[in-house]
């Protein structure tokens, strides 16, 4: 009763396996509510655990793999693009020409 109409006025989809039952089941399919996550889940691969130490032995590979000077990396595009990265919820993709 209150407490479905509050979770379709706020947004909200009732998970709580305990609490569904074949009536809020329906309701839900009715107001076109995801029953589960497991559809939306996609596989990812391995991701680098994020460290200060495992961050500068990458920019210090960076930095001699790609003939860079040091002070590239107190250029403010540098640091803006290390920032928007760092934001990536599932890593990023670098573009290939």
């Amino acid at each position: 009763g209150e407490y479905l109409k509050w979770l379709a006025e706020n947004g909200f989809t009732l998970m709580l396996p305990n609490v569904q039952n074949s009536d809020t089941k329906m309701w839900s399919q009715a107001h076109g509510w995801q029953s589960s996550l497991e559809e939306h889940l996609v596989e990812r691969g391995l991701m680098v655990q994020f460290s200060e130490s495992t961050f500068h032995g990458a920019t210090i590979s960076w930095l001699i793999e790609t003939d860079q000077p040091i002070h590239t990396l107190q250029h403010p595009s540098f640091s803006r693009m290390v920032e928007i990265a760092s934001h990536a919820r599932n890593g990023i993709k670098i573009l290939n020409h």
